[in-house]
């Protein structure tokens, strides 16, 4: 998936998170409503041109030298993890009260990344980090052909919708 369809899901799933839960304080919305669209690019910072990778290149270097693309970094438990140290640094910094906002939104903007590239041909590795695991898929859709661009529209149309029922 490009990362345009990948932010239109992150959007998505952050209006009905809000919308359905009770966890995120008026004051912690923003913080995780930014976390969380990071969240929905961040995996694909282990491909040399993507959005992400491109606006922070040296980790996203760093990333490439130690995985491959749709690798670790689209692996629930590597990005369980990251949130969880992302909770864990932001705790005890002066941001302490953005730091469950800010980690559930990177997890679950993460995870709706990893459930759109279940899409494509190549899968991911749910399993990851086990060797040779098999890799998951539940469609064969081509990254930026016609029905990425359906998923794409949908996905605008339903935030949309979303966001003119909460008026």
């Amino acid at each position: 998936m490009q990362y345009k369809t990948h932010f239109a899901g992150g959007a998505l799933i952050t209006l009905a998170v809000l919308h359905h839960t009770e966890y995120v304080s008026p004051e912690q919305v923003v913080p995780f409503a930014v976390a969380t669209l990071i969240g929905s690019v961040a995996p694909d910072i282990d491909h040399k041109n993507s959005f992400i990778s491109n606006r922070l290149k040296p980790f996203g270097f760093l990333v490439r030298r130690t995985t491959t693309h749709r690798g670790a970094t689209h692996s629930p438990l590597i990005i369980g993890l990251f949130s969880l140290l992302l909770f864990s640094g932001l705790k005890v910094t002066e941001f302490s009260s953005y730091a469950y906002p800010i980690a559930f939104g990177f997890f679950i903007g993460a995870i709706s990344h990893v459930l759109l590239d279940m899409l494509n041909p190549q899968g991911v590795p749910l399993l990851f980090p086990i060797p040779k695991a098999k890799r998951f898929r539940i469609a064969h859709f081509r990254t930026g052909g016609l029905v990425e661009r359906v998923i794409f529209v949908a996905l605008v149309i339903v935030t949309i919708q979303f966001l003119l029922n909460a008026l």
